[in-house]
């Protein structure tokens, strides 16, 4: 945040001055240090228009890390509105970055998609390394909870380029997890708890231990979930994040619902839907009345969006013999199956390059098309399918209820007008 000023200012250069000392303290975990250093920020800005924008930008981005969503969504707002006639081009980077993590822990996960595809398209060369490398993971992290693989394994690449070396380990031991591999996520995960000396990013060693905890417990490793609570229970809890998590690892390591329990009514305070959802899930696995906390798990991964989530909540309730429920979701949120939607041979085109991860511009250099004509292809699969959302539409492939026909059909020809052919 120190760029965002030039320094003409008095207020402005003060406010940026503590900008680095704000940063210094979220890279190290030291939570408690940040937002007293926030706090000062905003005391210092005084009226000077310039200097708010400023603070409050940092404040956004640095409690929507922390968990403070409802204070994060509020001082994004107010540094919005403090600017309205024009985003300060320095400034706009960290509101996206805000509204990504905001909607992620949020529980808005297509949103949270929506935004993150945007800055991968259209403004990663803006982004300080340490952000572009969260969102590069974060992006990865919802794709996988989605349901949609897209283009995870390029992703993977990016984020372990990007870094910073603790959220890239995060995300790919998920991906281990997802492919069968738990044993080979907690050796990423415990490379990345050995600082040795290379550079830290501490901020996100709560969500590298959570991780570690929950693989542990699913793989019979009790005494790697031990390490992983108390490592967490040590972590700043004036994070919300931190103490959910904390409470959630420690569950995990003793099989003592408790912790769980409030872990979740704090997730529940902070307007933490996915937290809310996990907490669900880990009360559930230690036998914490599993067929009302899974269910409930269920009904919440789905409220989010979070398809594979939710799919494997059900497996677990299967696997232990509990009646499992079924799935309610029109894709996140779409129309109940009724067989395959029919589409058109473009159409079946434009679903696939979807749920590969593509961009608009991309699909209409891929099939020799317009965007405009990209944009009218999706409004006519979101009528079709009742998807209201590009992430819909790819869960809706991936569930397969669209009739895709066979995968050696070819696709409708080139453009030959704007609407590219009403499919004749």
């Amino acid at each position: 945040m120190s760029t965002l000023s030039d320094g003409s200012e008095r207020p402005v250069a003060r406010v940026a001055a503590l900008s680095e000392t704000a940063q210094a303290a979220l890279r190290l975990g030291r939570v408690s240090e940040c937002l007293a250093t926030l706090a000062e920020q905003r005391r210092v800005a005084g009226d000077d228009p310039a200097a708010q924008v400023w603070a409050l930008t940092a404040s956004a981005a640095c409690r929507s890390v922390f968990g403070q969503l409802g204070q994060a969504r509020a001082d994004l707002a107010a540094a919005k509105k403090a600017c309205y006639y024009a985003t300060p081009l320095l400034a706009e980077p960290f509101w996206r970055f805000t509204e990504v993590v905001c909607n992620w822990l949020g529980g808005d996960w297509a949103e949270a998609l929506a935004v993150a595809t945007h800055i991968e398209a259209n403004q990663m060369t803006a982004f300080p390394a340490v952000l572009a490398g969260t969102v590069a993971a974060l992006r990865m992290e919802l794709l996988r909870g989605l349901g949609v693989p897209g283009e995870i394994r390029q992703l993977a690449n990016m984020v372990d380029a990007a870094g910073p070396a603790e959220i890239s380990a995060w995300a790919r031991a998920g991906l281990d997890v997802d492919e069968g591999r738990p044993a080979d996520a907690l050796r990423r995960l415990a490379d990345v708890c050995d600082v040795g000396e290379r550079s830290v990013y501490r901020t996100a060693l709560p969500l590298v231990l959570h991780r570690m905890a929950q693989t542990a417990f699913a793989c019979g490793e009790p005494d790697v979930a031990t390490f992983a609570a108390a490592a967490l229970a040590e972590q700043d809890p004036a994070a919300p994040v931190n103490a959910v998590l904390a409470g959630l690892a420690e569950t995990y390591a003793t099989r003592n619902p408790a912790p769980a329990r409030r872990a979740q009514e704090l997730a529940e305070a902070e307007g933490a839907a996915m937290l809310v959802a996990e907490a669900l899930t880990a009360r559930g696995q230690v036998g914490d009345d599993p067929v009302a906390t899974l269910g409930a798990a269920h009904t919440a991964w789905e409220r989010i969006g979070a398809v594979a989530r939710a799919r494997a909540v059900a497996a677990a309730m299967r696997d232990a013999g509990l009646p499992a429920p079924q799935p309610s979701l029109r894709a996140a949120g779409g129309a109940q199956d009724r067989g395959p939607v029919p589409l058109t041979a473009r159409e079946r085109s434009v679903a696939m390059l979807v749920h590969e991860g593509r961009t608009n511009q991309q699909i209409a250099h891929m099939l020799n098309i317009s965007v405009k004509t990209v944009e009218a292809y999706l409004t006519r699969l979101y009528r079709k399918t009742s998807c209201s959302s590009r992430v819909e539409l790819a869960v809706a492939v991936t569930e397969r209820r669209l009739g895709l026909g066979s995968s050696n059909e070819e696709p409708d020809g080139g453009e030959k007008s704007t609407t590219d052919e009403e499919d004749r």
